[in-house]
């Protein structure tokens, strides 16, 4: 389970069915919005990408955040539901005012997150089309701390198109950990098709808790079909709150590329 990378070098190696119809691949990146419609039955849909982000943690010291592998796994279990698997490798390390930047990093696995989609309401007039996220995550780098580090969220996705070319779309959720009192997760997404192959987006998103300072960000990004069931993107963003209030000591940002792949194997 910690290797997903490996399973998914597997899963390519396998000779492919080409598949001479109408589908084309949606996925839930770039940005933070998962898209409100399931895979169809049958199918397997790849979706992976590396961030960089970076954090200052004090007005002295900053933090960097490398995720070399995040890797989310959907196959089509019936029409309108999927089951969904992912885990991220990641690199961390602490820059301290003072001392020469050392390439020191810390790695470890991130959790295995297992979990379903399912589709609720077909967009008609004013319903917009409408699908439900339930996942469960838990840490594999450290036995002792399975039950501490265990967490789930819920989230109620959707999505309305104003017209062929430009679309609106939400999530509402909720997560939470073990020994935590829980939190509000939301998206606004709005994304424009420049062409057949070309779209770009822009979101913003966000946390509410009892325990924490609002959160808010903003992110944006272009996807390219490379065809209609491989996609590319890149998508970058940073802290709201930098901005609106001139912090100049804080600054939160990241750069994400990525890939999505739609496929089903040949028996």
């Amino acid at each position: 389970m910690r290797y997903i990378l490996f399973t998914i070098l597997l899963m390519l190696s396998i000779q492919l069915k080409a598949q001479e119809d109408s589908i084309q691949i949606n996925t839930d990146r770039p940005g933070f919005s998962d898209y409100p419609k399931t895979i169809p039955k049958g199918y397997f849909q790849i979706e992976a990408g590396f961030s960089y982000e970076s954090e200052t943690v004090n007005p002295s010291d900053r933090l960097q955040l490398i995720n070399w592998n995040n890797t989310l796994i959907k196959y089509g279990l019936i029409e309108g539901v999927e089951l969904r698997l992912s885990q991220s490798y990641q690199s961390e390390r602490l820059l301290e005012s003072g001392t020469s930047p050392q390439f020191i990093w810390q790695s470890f696995s991130g959790p295995v997150v297992v979990g379903t989609k399912i589709n609720l309401l077909k967009e008609k007039g004013l319903t917009p089309q409408t699908a439900i996220v339930a996942e469960y995550g838990f840490n594999t780098f450290s036995p002792e701390t399975f039950q501490r580090n265990s967490f789930y969220r819920i989230q109620l996705t959707s999505k309305y198109q104003l017209n062929p070319e430009w679309y609106l779309m939400g999530n509402l959720g909720f997560d939470k950990g073990h020994n935590d009192f829980g939190r509000l997760r939301y998206t606004l997404n709005t994304g424009y098709s420049l062409s057949e192959k070309l779209s770009v987006y822009a979101e913003i998103y966000g946390f509410r808790s009892q325990q924490l300072t609002p959160l808010n960000y903003f992110d944006g990004g272009i996807t390219y079909l490379i065809n209609p069931k491989f996609q590319l993107d890149i998508h970058a963003g940073f802290d709201l709150v930098q901005q609106t209030n001139n912090l100049v000591e804080y600054q939160q940002s990241f750069l994400a590329l990525g890939l999505g792949y739609l496929f089903k194997i040949e028996k």
